[in-house]
């Protein structure tokens, strides 16, 4: 999924580094980096 320059993400759960959910929208203002590691 590509997304332009300017337009926001949509909203996603991730488990956390401590394996806690975290939405995407409880970031926002925030700068943020994904990581991901598909063969983890």
């Amino acid at each position: 999924m590509a997304i332009e320059a300017g337009i926001s993400a949509p909203d996603f759960t991730l488990a956390s580094h401590e394996n806690e959910p975290i939405m995407l929208s409880e970031l926002r203002g925030n700068p943020v980096v994904l990581v991901f590691h598909p063969l983890s």
